[in-house]
This record gives structure tokens, C-alpha cells and sequence, in this order.
């Protein structure tokens, strides 16, 4: 019986420990695009995640410094050129619920 409770216990605590948050990852199809231009911003390659949060941060009169996107994959162009920072928070739970992971990059429009 003692052996079965600590087999029990391991079991439990080996698969309790394992459990890794997630990894949030930016791909973006181009870099350096131009005014006007549609780029396509994707999370598939981020790990353990089910929701998201995008925020593109540029230039002061930029309009992306206002809006956020909760898209797996969304497509922007973008009308003020300028240096963007690109924010993307992964949750490992639907509704941005759970433990999160985060990554940013930056992109210049030209």
C-alpha cells in the first residue's frame, strides 16, 4: 500500500511540475513594408497559447496607437511611416485568461 501511495504521489508531482506557460511568438510576413502596403502579423508560432493581445505602438500621430487586435493572425497597413514596436501577450487559456507569455519586435515602415 506504501509503495502504490508514493508511486501515486511521484506520478502526480512529475506531471504537475512539467507544466511550462506559454511562449509567445511574432511572425511578420514583411519587415520593412511601405506605406499602404498590407502586412500580415502572425501568432502560430507561439507555444501552450489559445488567446492573444497585439498592440502596435509608432509614431505620435500613428492610428495603431489606439487599437489592439486579439486575432491568431491579422492582416494591417499601415498610413504613417515610422518605427512600430509590435507587443503580442499569449494566454494559455481562451479569453486571455491563464498564465501568458509575451514578446515584441519592432518593424519600420518606410
Amino acid at each position: 500500500m506504501r509503495i502504490a501511495s508514493f508511486v501515486g504521489l511521484l506520478l502526480l508531482f512529475v506531471m504537475f511540475s512539467c507544466n511550462k506557460p506559454p511562449e509567445a511568438c511574432i511572425e511578420i510576413d514583411n519587415t520593412s513594408p511601405t506605406t499602404g502596403t498590407p502586412v500580415r502579423f502572425s501568432a502560430s508560432c507561439s507555444k501552450r497559447s489559445l488567446s492573444y493581445i497585439w498592440e502596435i505602438d509608432g509614431p505620435a500621430s500613428a492610428p495603431e496607437n489606439t487599437l489592439f487586435w486579439g486575432e491568431e493572425v491579422f492582416d494591417w497597413t499601415f498610413t504613417v511611416p515610422g518605427t512600430y514596436t509590435v507587443s503580442l501577450e499569449a494566454y494559455e487559456k481562451f479569453s486571455w485568461n491563464g498564465e501568458m507569455g509575451s514578446t515584441t519586435t519592432q518593424i519600420t515602415v518606410n
